[in-house]
């Protein structure tokens, strides 16, 4: 039996395509988030970073003046330029937009 992860989760996530940007020590890298939870979310990009690291990711979401932009941890890479990340330490505003994102899926 594989393990898809599911038994991991501890929020649904919700198949999307939005453009985001990863900042990892002044490096800029353009990708697109392909599935997004409360939680954290999968993203493919040209360049991965390493498992355990904390970076910043930035998006828009539809309906907001500003960026979406939050801490992540790399939880896992795939060697295809993919990696799922999970959120960290969310203000209560950011939380708000991750939530608008969600309910609009």
């Amino acid at each position: 039996m594989t393990d898809t992860g599911a038994e991991r989760r501890n929020f649904a996530r919700e198949r999307t395509r939005v453009e985001v940007e990863i900042v990892k020590d002044f490096k800029h890298v353009k990708g697109v988030m392909e599935y997004v939870s409360f939680g954290g979310a999968f993203v493919s990009l040209s360049k991965t970073f390493l498992q355990d690291s904390t970076l910043e990711i930035q998006f828009d979401v539809p309906g907001e003046y500003t960026p979406f932009k939050g801490n992540a941890k790399v939880v896992w890479v795939k060697k295809d330029k993919a990696m799922g990340i999970q959120f960290v330490d969310l203000p209560a505003s950011e939380k708000l937009k991750l939530e608008k994102l969600l309910l609009a899926l």
